[in-house]
């Protein structure tokens, strides 16, 4: 790339597919077709394709691992561009720089075959650590913005963005509001001896090891002014209820799972359970999971 300019030529080297399928790329298992799919593996690719989708008026989306996600039934008429195979990390003077599709496994991997530390929070975690920079993502002690020292988007040109400039805030930030795609993280690490990082791992995974099984998206809404919207929904005895295939968990109530149903079957239980808490204690869940595609508006 010089002066900004993409080279179309990139275009003829990126890999696509046709008829791409979302339930074979979310953790919910769910989902429609897409028109098609784009699964670039450079920085330069990513805006590349980015760049030729926006200027050509397509709708389009960008997709991670999928874990935070619930995509329609229906057929999504427009583009995916998919992080799958851009990964890539490198090591230098306490930072650790991570293409955006660079799973939590494979960098937590690198770290313990190089000594390094300070990520192990994010054991368990199924994200791209892009999709982890988007959200803010972590665990309720820490979130993945007290390590990012420099985000790098395309929003047309290539740029760094400043922890700062991130804005990271609850399952926020500022990469959520512009029209951009994350091609790569800058992460702080330290050196830690591989056997201290392999017990703090250990020690998380075993935390983590009383979330609920099944296909599901993670923590489907946000907490509350700080208070468990798990808890919440709990005590709105919604844990256990059902719509079709979906239910919410009966281990922690801000899960809910796919036991073989449909999106439309999870986005409903979610409307319902948005309703009846707002309708029962007065307080207004927002939800943490994204929507792809159209879902018909609920009526219950």
């Amino acid at each position: 790339m010089k002066n900004g300019i993409i080279q179309n030529s990139l275009l003829n080297n990126i890999e696509s597919s046709d008829n791409f399928s979302f339930a074979d790329h979310t953790t919910y298992g769910l989902g429609g077709k897409a028109k098609i799919a784009y699964f670039p593996k450079t920085e330069e690719e990513a805006a590349a394709v980015f760049k030729y989708l926006k200027d050509s008026g397509q709708m389009f989306i960008v997709l991670g691992n999928g874990s935070n996600v619930l995509a329609s039934d229906n057929f999504f008429d427009g583009g995916v561009i998919s992080t799958k195979y851009l990964k890539g990390i490198t090591a230098y003077g306490g930072i650790l720089r991570c293409l955006s599709g660079t799973t939590v496994n494979e960098v937590l991997r690198f770290c313990l075959e190089n000594n390094l530390g300070g990520l192990e929070y994010l054991s368990g975690i199924p994200a791209s650590i892009g999709g982890l920079a988007l959200m803010n993502g972590g665990i309720p002690l820490r979130h993945i913005e007290s390590d990012i020292k420099s985000v790098r988007i395309y929003d047309g040109k290539l740029i760094d963005l400043s922890n700062k400039k991130c804005k990271f805030g609850n399952k926020h930030s500022t990469m959520r509001d512009i029209d951009c795609i994350i091609t790569s993280v800058n992460l702080s690490i330290s050196a830690v001896p591989r056997e201290a990082s392999e017990l703090k791992i250990k020690n998380f995974l075993s935390a983590r090891g009383i979330q609920p099984k099944g296909k599901n998206c993670g923590c489907v809404f946000k907490n509350y002014n700080g208070f468990s919207a798990g808890k919440i929904i709990e005590d709105a005895g919604l844990k256990g209820i059902k719509i079709g295939g979906a239910e919410v968990s009966g281990i922690h109530a801000n899960f809910i799972v796919n036991n073989e149903g449909t999106a439309k079957d999870v986005y409903s239980l979610i409307e319902y359970v948005k309703n009846k808490v707002y309708d029962l204690k007065g307080i207004k869940l927002e939800q943490e999971v994204v929507y792809i595609g159209e879902f018909n508006d609920f009526d219950g």
